[in-house]
């Protein structure tokens, strides 16, 4: 199925993206009660599932393709075709993926006005989790789970990722993530960073404290003692 049903699935709400940084465990995306997007290797995060998955790489197929398909069962999966379009199974939402070189080598713009109708650009996975809140209708987007230590690119909330390289392009990955976060604004949007102990600077996406948005505990109710007793 196409991404279409999605459109304004959220609007005007804020939504939280939820990334696979070595610091995830320091923002609990369990505390949170907003609809959710995570990615990648999530399922592996134990206690918590999100609303929505979103994936685009083929070696999380590979490798985890079938624990992805029965723990999200019953979720919707996002995921690039033709890049994975032989990806079948339940709830699987499917968006364009444009061939070749990858944001910024491919010399595009990032920003998309609909991308239901035009092959995603992008250097990674956070930036479609970007784009999917926007297209659901988010108000405000909040990011945690987004680390992105030098020379420390494949170490995740469940361990190093022994076959992924430590120097990731980074420097791309946060160059879109500025622009996005720039066209976000123009549009009344707010996107903030809330991950703790993160190496992408308030000047790329705004920070702000994650304690700030999570789920507000009732208090026990006090029952008044009477004095006709």
């Amino acid at each position: 199925m196409a991404i279409d049903k999605f459109r304004d699935a959220h609007k005007g709400k804020t939504i939280l993206l939820v990334g696979n940084g070595a610091n995830l465990h320091l923002t609990p995306p369990e505390k949170f009660n907003l609809p959710s997007i995570g990615m990648n290797t999530i399922h592996l995060y134990d206690g918590w599932m999100p609303d929505y998955y979103v994936t685009v790489d083929r070696r999380v197929r590979r490798e985890f393709g079938a624990e992805i398909e029965k723990k999200f069962s019953d979720i919707p999966k996002f995921i690039p075709t033709p890049r994975l379009g032989s990806w079948l199974g339940r709830n699987f939402h499917y968006f364009k993926h444009r061939q070749g070189l990858l944001y910024p080598k491919n010399g595009l713009s990032i920003w998309q006005d609909d991308i239901s109708k035009q092959p995603m650009i992008y250097g990674n996975v956070m930036h479609v989790a970007m784009k999917l809140a926007y297209f659901m209708g988010a108000k405000k987007i909040l990011i945690i789970g987004m680390e992105h230590k030098p020379h420390e690119s494949n170490a995740h909330f469940w361990g190093d990722d022994s076959g992924m390289s430590v120097d990731q392009p980074t420097k791309g990955w946060q160059q879109g993530y500025k622009v996005l976060c720039e066209e976000f604004a123009k549009r009344g949007i707010e996107m903030l960073n809330i991950s703790k102990e993160t190496y992408v600077e308030k000047d790329i996406i705004p920070t702000d404290s994650w304690k700030k948005y999570t789920k507000k505990e009732r208090k026990p109710r006090r029952i008044k003692e009477s004095n006709n007793g």
